[in-house]
């Protein structure tokens, strides 16, 4: 069986963020229609190295496995994390191993936006980003590229964090991009918010909000919380994946003090949560049960669609 090896420079140079965007929400509509699967996920923890595996299936085309890997590093903190994904395309009986750093950020990016999308009941004329990390930075570039934006705002607690995010980021970008120093000023006036901070204490909450404030979430580990109680009871919220929403922080808190009960899950008729495959095929509902916060944990499924528009674009070249 046939192999090939692409690198984190194959998804940086061949894909661009709309096609991040494409590959993602193509994945969230066959998510949606049952056509992809999204086997539970695996966690290991062995001697301080984490090891996080992500199967996909796309039956009689395509089958994959992410993995994940965290060593540690000085004083508890991140050492060296690699990133890869194996990919089988079953009707060629072709296999592919990709790098998964670069892909992982901008399909974590991609989808940040199209919750925004999804959820947005009107046009999206201002965005809050929260945080100016990797994946904050894939937030703001596919925000970019999705929406006709008129403003980009980020922060940052730490000024030198603001000033590479805008040295790096502005040329980039088609909005205009403000930093500002303080969450207030971020979120005035904008019509949606999407956070990804490594956090353990939350920074965001409930009143923080405009009253049609769209919330998209980068859910993180069990360790890590961005909301406060309020906004998960005060808000509808839509999952990715409800099993592993479960064990992120916010909703792990949500449980070890009693209110988990208070969460307010986006349902169907019969009484069954929704997922952001049910808001890609439209079918969320409308009034006051619309989700206004998307919470999102990182579906294989999405890792699968980049890797197949990588290979599939790369093939077009040689032909």
């Amino acid at each position: 069986m046939a192999g090939f090896t692409f690198s984190d420079d194959d998804f940086r140079t061949h894909l661009s963020p709309a096609d991040f965007l494409a590959a993602c929400d193509q994945a969230f509509r066959l998510y949606g229609q049952g056509v992809l699967l999204n086997p539970a996920r695996r966690e290991t923890l062995d001697r301080g190295v984490f090891r996080l595996e992500m199967p996909a299936q796309w039956p009689g085309r395509y089958q994959a496995r992410k993995v994940i890997e965290e060593h540690p590093g000085a004083e508890g903190r991140l050492g060296v994390r690699q990133a890869y994904l194996e990919l089988e395309d079953l009707t060629r009986g072709t296999r592919f191993r990709l790098e998964a750093d670069y892909a992982t950020d901008m399909r974590t990016g991609a989808a940040g936006a199209l919750g925004v999308k999804y959820l947005a009941r009107g046009p999206v004329d201002r965005i809050a980003v929260l945080g100016t990390g990797r994946v904050a930075r894939c937030l703001a570039r596919c925000a970019d590229q999705l929406f006709g934006l008129r403003q980009i705002r980020a922060t940052s607690r730490q000024p030198a964090n603001r000033e590479a995010f805008a040295r790096d980021l502005a040329p980039l970008l088609r909005a205009p991009l403000q930093m500002t120093s303080s969450l207030a000023e971020c979120l005035d006036g904008a019509d949606a918010v999407l956070t990804a901070v490594p956090t353990s204490t939350p920074i965001l909450s409930l009143t923080d909000l405009g009253k049609t404030t769209i919330v998209s979430v980068m859910g993180g580990d069990r360790r890590t919380r961005q909301l406060t109680p309020d906004i998960l009871e005060g808000l509808v919220v839509l999952v990715d994946h409800l099993g592993q929403a479960e064990e992120s922080g916010d909703f792990v808190h949500a449980r070890a003090s009693g209110r988990a009960a208070h969460l307010r899950l986006v349902r169907g008729e019969a009484g069954q949560v929704l997922t952001i495959g049910d808001a890609a095929c439209h079918h969320l509902p409308a009034g006051e049960t619309r989700p206004r916060l998307a919470y999102f944990t990182g579906l294989a499924a999405q890792d699968l669609c980049a890797a197949v528009a990588l290979c599939e674009k790369l093939a077009n070249k040689k032909e």
